[in-house]
């Protein structure tokens, strides 16, 4: 147990805060087993934990970097692989899309049958498991495959920070990532707005009521509503309301709406143009710009993932919701149980209070082979999360993984949630465990950001930061834990090293 299960002997796949179980733990199970049949190759063994709202995966190291590897080279025998994976996303998210808001219009008519409900959550695992494993490759193969994208590169630019650099732009897919895709159409809406008088009082006014009284301008936000609405949700976040989209049109009016429309559009035209001139400078081979293209690809599957999971998940909270009151449990604690849970509690009777109370304090997710997640608590998953979760508080340097280049030195800013983005300033270091796009408004001010989670290029935290063009390095695993506001901080996104170069008391 102790060779076999120490901390050196596995990779952090990724940490997060607000997060649960469900569906987490089926994420886990997809890629043990579904996964094989859309890449030819499972991950054999995951290991989760969860204390109380935070996350942290692992998988054996030796066996993630093999799993990677053979993936990689599938990748390079077949550049279209993810494209094609792309079309499948589409046919799954749709259906568990529509699965999970049938499923939420029935709950809702009426008091659903135990067995409903149990129905309803097999349905739904196996639905979502199909959506994950067809993207589950991306995460575990993307740094193998960007380490085979940079030795293109290096092979004809000399300077690792130049290379570096080259090697952003030409995986870059802004058109891909819909926090610059939401954007841009809040921004077209915003200049329309702006031409009416009185729409423009209605929304400053902010009054819901008041913006009523125009059918035009409503259309526009329930239209952007109902299109952007799963954006902010990620795993238990609240969605993109009416209200919020006011808010933020109140402040791109306040600017000059379009000013900041072109040079978005000036900047996404600027990426396609670099693009295309490094591969021409850089005289890449078709086959090698297929490469390129596959890893653009990943990174838009990941965002189709993230699309349809956030949306499902919305709509199934209803269910959620409906088996909580049968058993009388929050939506907390329901999000904490197996599957196998569902059936014993509700068609058996099964108490499972105690167990999940105990589980949202300190629980470990064990999956091997595709197999039932084994789930431990109390004094077996304290040993295991203090032998893979070690904190040096001491420390003042931090190693993780280099997702968006540049340098940067400023004041941290602790962020854990989005309700704590207006704290940051022009300048300032994010510092979270994750980010997500419901961030964006203290990602654009930053200067750099850390996150002791991620796990790769595709991931938020990289893709956010390298749209913001900001340095960023992610898998740090502890820096919130040493990490005070106002520490001022060196972010090398070219190394992937965060200094504390100095200590200062909490706040400015």
């Amino acid at each position: 147990m102790r060779q076999k299960y120490h901390q050196g002997a596995w990779s952090l796949l990724s940490q997060r805060q607000r997060m649960s179980p469900f569906p987490n733990y089926l994420s886990m199970e997809a890629v043990c087993r579904e996964m094989k049949q859309f890449v030819g190759i499972a991950l054999r063994d995951v290991i989760l934990f969860f204390q109380g709202n935070i996350m942290f995966a692992f998988q054996p190291l030796l066996s993630h970097q093999r799993a990677a590897r053979l993936i990689a080279d599938r990748v390079q025998k077949n550049p279209r692989l993810y494209a094609g994976l792309i079309k499948k996303q589409h046919g799954y998210g749709k259906n568990l899309v529509n699965f999970a808001r049938q499923a939420a219009r029935q709950t809702r008519r009426g008091k659903a049958s135990p067995q409903q409900l149990c129905d309803w959550f097999t349905g739904y695992a196996q639905r979502y498991k199909l959506v994950y494993a067809s993207y589950g490759s991306v995460w575990t193969m993307e740094d193998e495959l960007v380490g085979d994208l940079y030795a293109l590169v290096e092979k004809r630019i000399k300077d690792p920070l130049e290379a570096s650099n080259i090697l952003n732009t030409l995986t870059k897919q802004p058109l891909a990532m819909v926090v610059t895709r939401e954007r841009q159409a809040l921004l077209k809406m915003a200049m329309s707005i702006a031409l009416h008088q009185e729409w423009q009082q209605a929304v400053r006014a902010g009054e819901w009521s008041g913006i009523k009284k125009y059918q035009p301008l409503l259309r526009l936000i329930t239209a952007h509503q109902k299109k952007f609405y799963w954006i902010t949700r990620d795993y238990e976040d609240p969605i993109l309301t009416n209200e919020k989209i006011i808010e933020r049109l109140r402040q791109v009016l306040a600017g000059d709406v379009a000013q900041e429309y072109r040079q978005l559009t000036d900047a996404l035209a600027n990426d396609l143009a670099a693009r295309k001139r490094y591969e021409k400078e850089l005289r890449l081979t078709a086959a090698e710009r297929q490469l390129f293209a596959a890893m653009r690809d990943a990174a838009h599957l990941k965002e189709l993932r993230k699309q349809y999971v956030s949306s499902s998940l919305y709509h199934f909270d209803s269910v959620l919701a409906e088996i909580g009151k049968h058993l009388y449990l929050s939506i907390k604690q329901v999000r904490f149980m197996h599957t196998a849970d569902v059936a014993a509690a509700l068609l058996k009777g099964r108490d499972l209070t105690r167990a999940l109370n105990e589980r949202m304090k300190l629980s470990m997710w064990h999956t091997v082979d595709g197999r039932d997640t084994k789930v431990s608590v109390g004094p077996e998953a304290a040993a295991m999360f203090a032998r893979f979760c070690t904190v040096d508080k001491n420390t003042r340097e931090f190693t993780g993984m280099p997702v968006s280049p540049g340098l940067a030195r400023g004041p941290a800013r602790l962020v854990m949630n989005p309700d704590e983005c207006d704290k940051v300033q022009k300048g300032d270091i994010i510092v979270s465990i994750q980010v997500v796009p419901s961030f964006s408004t203290a990602i654009i001010k930053s200067a750099g950001m850390v996150c002791d989670g991620g796990h790769g290029i595709t991931s938020h935290p990289a893709t956010l930061a390298r749209e913001a063009k900001i340095p960023c390095v992610i898998q740090t695993r502890f820096a919130r834990e040493v990490v005070k506001d106002g520490d001022i901080l060196e972010v090398d996104g070219y190394q992937g090293v965060v200094r504390i170069i100095d200590k200062k008391d909490a706040g400015r």
